[in-house]
Formats: C-alpha cells, sequence, structure tokens
C-alpha cells in the first residue's frame, strides 16, 4: 500500500492507497503536529509539504514507524508536468500535484481551484504544461482574519445565509465569505479563460475543464455553474500517481 500526505497551513491530509483505490482518508491539525501510526503493509510513503517546520518530525515519524524514508516532492521534481515557470523552489508542491492530478486523470485543459487556506488557482494545458495561476486569502484565514482585526466582528460558522443581503452582522459576514468567495471564483475563472483564449497558444480552452477541490470546495461550489468537476481527494491522488510511476522505474 501507499500512504500519501498533504501537508497543508491548517491541516495534514492522510490518503492510504491500495493500488488505484483510496481505501481510507484521515485528517489531523498542523499545529500542533501530533503523528497517528496506521496498521497496514506500506511499502512507500509519500509527502507534499508547504511547512518545512513540520517535515523533519513526520519523516522521523514515518521512520519509526514503517522503516521507510519518505519522499518529498517539490514542484521541480514532479514527473509529466513541465512547469514553465522560472523560480520552480517558490511554488508550492500541492499546486504543481493537483496538476498533475487534473491532467493524468482527466485528460483534457484544466483549472484547479484549491479551497485550503490559500484558495488557489493552477492551470495545465493540453500538454502537460504548468503555466502558473493565482492565490487569494481562503475563506477560513479570511473569517479568522475578520475576527480578529476588528472589535466588534464575531467569528462565525462558514455557512450560506438565506440571503446575499444579509440581515444582521452575522449574515452579513457569511453572506461575505460565502458568496462573496463565489463571486470571486465566477470572475477568476472568466478572467483566466479569456486571457488564455487570447494568449498566442489559443490552448483550445473551450475543453477546459474547472475542477475543485479543498475542504470547503462542496459549498462554495453548490451556489455556481462555472465549476465542471469536485474531486476532494485531488492531491493524494496526484501523490499516488507519482508514487505509481516511482515504483513502476524501479521495477
Amino acid at each position: 500500500m501507499i500512504l500519501t500526505i498533504d501537508v497543508g497551513n491548517t491541516n495534514i491530509v492522510y490518503g492510504l492507497f491500495e493500488g488505484p483505490k483510496l481505501v481510507a482518508t484521515w485528517r489531523t491539525p498542523t499545529a500542533p503536529y501530533i503523528y497517528r501510526k496506521i496498521k497496514g503493509n506500506i511499502a512507500q510513503v509519500i509527502i507534499a509539504s508547504v511547512v518545512p517546520a513540520v517535515n523533519r518530525k513526520l519523516a522521523k515519524d514515518i521512520k519509526q514507524h514503517y522503516g521507510l524514508v519518505p519522499r518529498f516532492v517539490s514542484a521541480a521534481d514532479i514527473p509529466l508536468i513541465k512547469v514553465k515557470l522560472s523560480d520552480k523552489k517558490a511554488i508550492g508542491a500541492d499546486r504543481v500535484v493537483n496538476a498533475l492530478a487534473a491532467y493524468t486523470l482527466y485528460n483534457r485543459p484544466a483549472l484547479i481551484i484549491d479551497f485550503g487556506t490559500a484558495t488557489t488557482f493552477d492551470y495545465v494545458s493540453a500538454k502537460g504544461e504548468y503555466l502558473g495561476g493565482a492565490i487569494a486569502p481562503g475563506i477560513t484565514l479570511a473569517r479568522d482574519t475578520l475576527h480578529q482585526r476588528t472589535a466588534k466582528l464575531p467569528s462565525v460558522p462558514i455557512v450560506a445565509p438565506k440571503r446575499v443581503v444579509g440581515r444582521s452582522t452575522v449574515e452579513a459576514l457569511q453572506s461575505g465569505l460565502v458568496f462573496g468567495y463565489v463571486a470571486m471564483v465566477e470572475g477568476m475563472v472568466k478572467r483566466i479563460k479569456s486571457e488564455l483564449s487570447n494568449s498566442n497558444a489559443r490552448m483550445t480552452n473551450a475543453r477546459m475543464t474547472v475542477i475543485a477541490t479543498g475542504g470547503l470546495a462542496k459549498l462554495i461550489c453548490k451556489y455556481t455553474p462555472v465549476v465542471d468537476i469536485i474531486d476532494l481527494d485531488l492531491t493524494l491522488k496526484g501523490l499516488r500517481i507519482i508514487a505509481e510511476k516511482k515504483l513502476s522505474t524501479c521495477g
């Protein structure tokens, strides 16, 4: 079995694969970091991390529990994807792993929207070229910052209110967080499609698939038609593809 681990700023998400089948997933808070050992015949561990402070302890725990040295992927060494940006080291590995998963699983140009600590937009072409994207504050981060940096705004559950025009402070905050991000997603998708269609390559974006992932993907995508596919396990699937490629190469 292959253990895949996506280390984000808020949560660490684990996925256990038996062949191509995802047999179990679970998550723990990134801070405080606590590793939970699982039972199983783990043959390989592969990790995408955007939190360097966790990496050494995580690698030590993997070695202790399974006798394995985990592979940490970076944007510069992900197979099948050509990163068409100059500073590959600065790109979050999870963003390119998502691009690989979208390119491999859906076989067409794709825009991936990941609703994590940050909300990211990443484009992969029909040729498997990662061309970059955009980064905005995540919904939970925006909620928490409003609460922490203002005197009177409460921390609210991130749910859709009954109306866009909120009739209380709580409703107003929820409207901005949910419908405001829906509007951002729709606007960004429109702008990205327009920019790519006007580029020299033209990239056949009439076929571009918009894929959403991340913890709040279902909530936001419920209120917009611009997202074609919701795949909450996209990053884990991408890590599994990289691990399988390594195993086949070694074999």
